[in-house]
Formats: C-alpha cells, sequence, structure tokens
C-alpha cells in the first residue's frame, strides 16, 4: 500500500527588521559610538591644564610643552589629548628620554580637564670629568647615587670629582653604582677626622684594573685597589696616619700606598 505524500510548509521568513538581536546589536553600536566620540572628541574631557609636581631645577614650562606636544602625536589619526585617551605609558618614555634629570615620573588623572605629572628629580652625589690628559679637561657632568650622568656642569663645586675615561652620555650609567659608593664611603669615613687631619679627599682618579688615586685638599695622594677589600686599606691608612704620620707632618706627604698585603708605604716631598 502507497504512503501518502507529505508536503512541508514552508516558514515565512521573517524580516530582519523585526528581529529583537538586529535592534540590540544597533543599539550596542550606537552606544558604543557615543561612548567613542566622548572619549575621543568631547570637550568636556579635552585635557586643559597640565599640572607639574615636584620640580626642583627643570623649569615647569618645559614639561608642560613637551607633554601637550605628546599629545598631538595621534593614534591612526587620533589626538591623544582626552584625559581617558592619554597614553601615559609613552609620554613616561617621552619625559625620561627628554630630561635626563628626570630619575622617575608619575601621572595621574584629575577628571574632567587635567593631567597631573609628578616628578622626581636625580640628586648630585658627585661629577664626573674627563682627565686632563684627555684634553678634554672642561667636560664635566653631574652624577647622581646611581651613577647616573644628567647634566654637564662646571668643574668648580662642593662635590667630590671623579677623573676616568669614558663616553658621558647624559641619561645613561657612567659609573657602576657599587664603585660610586665604595669610594663615597671612602671619603665620608676620613671627613669625620675633619680639615685638621689634612684628609679631606677631593676627586678620585680611577685608573685601569682598579687602581684609584684619592687625592687630598692638602696635595697628597693615597694609593687604592679595588680589588682588594676596601676596608682592609681603610683600616691600614687609619693606623699608619696614627703611628707614622703625625698632624704636623701630613702637609709634607706625597702619598700613602695601601695596595699591597698588609704593608702600608709613606713618601714624603723631597
Amino acid at each position: 500500500m502507497r504512503k501518502p505524500l507529505r508536503f512541508k510548509r514552508k516558514k515565512k521568513r521573517v524580516s530582519f527588521l523585526r528581529k529583537r538581536h538586529f535592534w540590540y546589536g544597533t543599539g550596542l553600536l550606537f552606544f558604543l559610538t557615543f561612548l567613542f566620540y566622548t572619549v575621543v572628541f568631547s570637550p568636556w574631557l579635552e585635557i586643559q591644564n597640565v599640572e607639574v609636581q615636584g620640580t626642583k631645577e627643570i623649569p615647569i614650562e618645559h614639561i608642560v610643552v613637551a607633554a601637550e606636544n605628546s599629545f598631538w602625536q595621534g593614534f591612526l589619526g587620533i589626538p591623544q589629548n582626552s584625559t581617558l585617551l592619554v597614553d601615559t605609558k609613552a609620554l613616561k618614555a617621552n619625559l625620561l628620554n627628554s630630561f635626563p634629570a628626570i630619575s622617575q615620573v608619575s601621572l595621574s588623572r584629575s577628571l574632567p580637564k587635567t593631567l597631573v605629572i609628578n616628578i622626581q628629580e636625580r640628586e648630585q652625589v658627585a661629577i664626573w670629568c674627563l682627565p686632563v690628559q684627555a684634553g678634554k679637561e672642561d667636560l664635566c657632568v653631574a652624577l647622581d647615587s646611581r651613577g647616573v650622568a644628567y647634566k654637564e656642569i662646571d668643574e668648580k663645586s662642593a662635590y667630590v670629582v671623579f677623573y676616568s675615561e669614558g663616553n658621558p652620555v647624559l641619561g645613561q650609567e657612567l659609573m657602576v653604582p657599587s664603585l660610586l659608593s665604595v669610594l663615597l664611603s671612602f671619603k665620608e669615613t676620613f671627613e669625620r677626622a675633619g680639615e685638621s687631619a689634612q684628609l679631606s679627599t677631593v676627586a678620585f682618579e680611577i685608573g685601569q684594573r682598579g687602581q684609584v688615586k684619592a687625592l687630598t685638599q692638602r696635595g697628597w695622594e693615597i694609593l687604592l685597589d679595588l680589588e682588594v677589600d676596601i676596608t682592609w686599606q681603610i683600616t691600614k691608612l687609619q693606623m699608619v696616619l696614627k703611628e707614622k704620620a703625625p698632624v704636623e707632618k701630613r702637609g709634607d706627604l706625597e702619598y700613602i700606598d695601601l695596595r699591597f698585603g698588609d704593608q702600608a708605604y709613606l713618601k714624603y716631598r723631597d
């Protein structure tokens, strides 16, 4: 017996205009467009004030100009002069590269129209200069505690001077921090002896393989080897000053050599 033929009814096509998902998507797209416009183009969020905090030597107006110039280095043609859209990471990098004297920088937003830039400047602890024999004895830079050179300066100042070969690039490490710390500690150890002991160290000449000359204010030298325990060299110097170089004779010293084992060698001027 034949089975009866069955015909499927065709479903009526529903217009996409009647689908809820279409209107949900359209609404979402409209909302995102509105939000994008608000963030990017709305004058309500446009940065109109750059507030700089923490500066001591760097002119505030220089930082403001650098920041404002970065707002117009847009991405895909979109300016970044919105408090929400500004690229804080890129701005930090730009400020650090443009101003070697800046140690750290942080950014914060004060809605709706203010960007706050907090600056921490490097603090000078010493001076670095090329040695006289390099023919550029007037080339000197300021060093911070990390050994970073951050500005060219006049050598004449109250800071201890380090003479050594090198190529000073502002914003980059010029002296290894540990070496800088050791020599500054050496200076401070004997600074407490005062001017009467004629031990005020004004400069260090750094040679090859850890050889260092400490130059005193009275013109005589202390020869050091940084590959040898510096604490032991300090102990030897304290002993030899006490036993063999009384204060009244130190003005005639040429040098004290602390580089060799348990010995300390003195030489007086002829």
